[in-house]
């Protein structure tokens, strides 16, 4: 835990960086993979009673900030100057199933983009996936509807992010191409998309070479899912990755001459994104989901650096499950750290950490394997111990929270630092309704957008 005096979040960065916490596993495109999380061996302790009269209940009202969801909202206004203050900001949903976690992002992202300058836009989602939709938001002449419909992840494909992707356009719209906002992926788990990415750069620039390859890149062009066995890194892979590498080295100048250098840049990540995804897979069958996750997370958090870099965006937003974005271990060891903690490790008081949490309502979840029907589970109570235990008796339904300023109140900042669990939902687990993670949410936060009854999402794929 934290202690209990009065600390900066430059200060809290760089304690974090010896801080463990347990595993949950991570989000998956697949409802039937990922691990269970196991709440009945979680045991919180120290964690105030949620009648106790040390829940400071009164100053986090007065601490907090209310926000309407509207374009017009002040709270927003306050959300987004409040986390600016950090060049990279994690914004983390707790459950990928909330209708409310969706919109949230479209209205703090639109005041972070149009009001504070931040370019990239960075999803959870292989690199190369959100090709179709960046194309869209910089003028492009594609459709939304079906860039939407080709993301691998079907959490993406709702209302709110449609309508984000929408204002984007128009906000890029008679902009320089140095200053548009843009939309990459920056996941390495399904490494086929980044052998499309490869292969449709080689039709680009080397024809005759991609003749020659066809029949060692094909076979990486298939997606895990349909793979009928478990072999996914092999010597002649590892000496094909090499080769694709060597040819990208020594043709450089002839391949930029027929693209762009950053074309040829991006073709350089994918064949790195590969081999990581390659890697992800392997990993799981062979040692476990915890440690395929481990090196999933390191993965995505030097894609964002990269990515960062790439384009020159030097403010940048980044969208995916609280599981990666949030500061923290997946079990004990620094070999397990979350995306978040590799981005704080890098970047320090330079990455702020906001987490998406529920109170109480409902869910969406996949039902089949193509995951074209979902049903509504419910959340069940809060579960005590928590924030939103607390936070669900607050008078405003929604509020935000930042704990630097929060922490000034010694109640709050004593109440916070004895908190050890937070709440999620998991797709595996959709009957159970909320399941707890072990983890401090004053050691994996900067701040916290709270919504005390949450509704399902709504997915593009199921209407």
């Amino acid at each position: 835990m934290l202690p209990s005096n009065r600390i900066s979040r430059r200060q809290f960065a760089t304690i974090l960086a010896t801080t463990g916490v347990s595993s949950l596993a991570g989000c998956s495109n697949d409802s039937e993979t990922g691990g269970t999380p196991t709440p009945d061996d979680a045991t919180p302790s120290g964690t105030p009673d949620e009648g106790d009269s040390s829940v400071p209940l009164a100053a986090i009202e007065q601490q907090s900030v209310p926000v309407e969801f509207s374009a017009s909202s002040d709270g927003f206004d306050t959300v987004a100057s409040t986390v600016s203050t950090a060049p990279i900001v994690g914004i983390g949903e707790n459950s990928h199933g909330v209708r409310e976690f969706k919109t949230a992002p479209y209205h703090l992202i639109r005041r972070l983009v149009s009001n504070h300058g931040y370019r990239l836009i960075a999803m959870e989602g292989t690199l190369g996936d959100f090709e179709a939709i960046n194309e869209y938001v910089t003028g492009g002449d594609g459709r939304l509807e079906a860039a939407m419909s080709s993301l691998d992840f079907y959490f993406w494909q709702t209302a709110g992010l449609r309508e984000l992707f929408g204002w984007l356009r128009e906000f890029n719209e008679g902009r320089s191409s140095d200053d548009q906002a843009v939309v990459y992926g920056y996941d390495a788990q399904f490494y086929d998309t980044n052998a499309e990415a490869i292969r449709s750069y080689f039709e680009a620039v080397d024809s005759e070479y991609l003749s020659e390859i066809t029949d060692r890149l094909e076979p990486l062009t298939v997606p895990p899912s349909e793979k009928s066995d478990a072999e996914f890194i092999t010597d002649d892979r590892v000496s094909f990755l090499e080769e694709l590498r060597e040819r990208l080295r020594t043709k450089k100048s002839t391949y930029v001459d027929r693209r762009s250098l950053s074309a040829w840049q991006l073709t350089m990540r994918h064949v790195w994104t590969l081999e990581r995804g390659l890697r992800f897979f392997e990993t799981s069958h062979q040692e476990g989901t915890a440690h395929a996750e481990a090196l999933r997370d390191e993965a995505m958090a030097r894609n964002v650096s990269w990515l960062r870099d790439w384009t020159g965006a030097d403010r940048a937003v980044v969208l995916g499950n609280s599981n990666h974005t949030m500061r923290g271990y997946r079990g004990s060891g620094e070999t397990n750290a979350r995306m978040g903690q590799h981005l704080t490790d890098e970047f320090g008081a330079d990455y702020y950490s906001l987490g998406q949490l529920f109170g109480t309502g409902s869910f969406g979840v996949p039902t089949n394997h193509a995951r074209t029907e979902f049903k509504s589970f419910d959340l069940g109570e809060p579960i005590d111990g928590t924030l939103a235990a607390t936070f669900v008796s607050a008078s405003n339904s929604r509020l935000f929270l930042d704990f630097d300023d929060a922490r000034n109140d010694a109640n709050i900042d004593r109440w916070l630092g004895g908190i050890s669990e937070i709440q999620f939902s998991v797709p595996r687990a959709a009957k159970r309704g909320s399941v707890p993670l072990p983890a401090s949410p004053g050691d994996t936060y900067d701040g916290v957008l709270f919504v005390q009854n949450v509704t399902p999402a709504q997915f593009t794929s199921g209407e």
